[in-house]
């Protein structure tokens, strides 16, 4: 999957989880700032993510995957987008 793609899958992840256009994600969207992402939405994020590149994310690593920056550099520490 190329970098594009990996951004792509990731906007559509998170716009289809969080309920918000895909054009208000990109860089700086985080769950800080967007109070769609609940608790629950974030674990139902992670499962997403998690089926869509094929991977497994510890629970340290779910932690972090609290921005789009930041599920962008644990895809990309992955391989994803390589």
């Amino acid at each position: 999957m190329s970098g594009g793609q990996v951004e792509s899958t990731v906007k559509e992840t998170l716009s289809q989880v969080l309920g918000v256009p895909a054009e208000r994600i990109g860089s700086g969207f985080s769950a800080e700032s967007t109070p769609e992402w609940t608790s629950l939405n974030h674990l139902m994020l992670v499962s997403q993510l998690e089926s869509a590149f094929g991977v497994f994310f510890s629970n340290q690593e779910i932690q972090g995957l609290t921005s789009y920056d930041g599920i962008i550099a644990a895809l990309s520490g992955r391989g994803a987008g390589a």
